[in-house]
């Protein structure tokens, strides 16, 4: 007994499971085709946070701004070592002078 789907090369085993599982891949399919879309929709978001994140970290660390600041901490710190070091040469001769005296 020739049936219409073995003319085809279909055999009606490979038909039935077909039928039985057709529902649970089309179901898998448009759970797949949903998680692709949120996750478009879920990269889109994070872009549009790490841009956001990024202008508020230029805006509040413009190292441009704080350049001269830190040149000026810096001769102000060589400044002091300077002075530090007179004022330690000037104790050193103040204590030689009391000494000898």
């Amino acid at each position: 007994m020739s049936d219409n789907s073995e003319v085809q090369g279909i055999h009606p085993v490979e038909l039935s499971v077909y039928s039985l599982v057709s529902s649970d891949l089309d179901n898998l399919y448009q759970a797949i085709n949903e998680l692709r879309e949120s996750q478009a929709l879920l990269i889109l978001k994070l872009r549009t946070v790490r841009d956001s994140l990024r202008l508020e970290n230029e805006l509040l660390f413009d190292s441009n701004e704080y350049k001269a600041q830190f040149k000026e901490v810096n001769n102000l710190q060589k400044r002091l070592q300077k002075i530090t070091l007179r004022l330690k040469d000037l104790e050193r001769r103040s204590s030689q002078l009391t000494t000898s005296s």
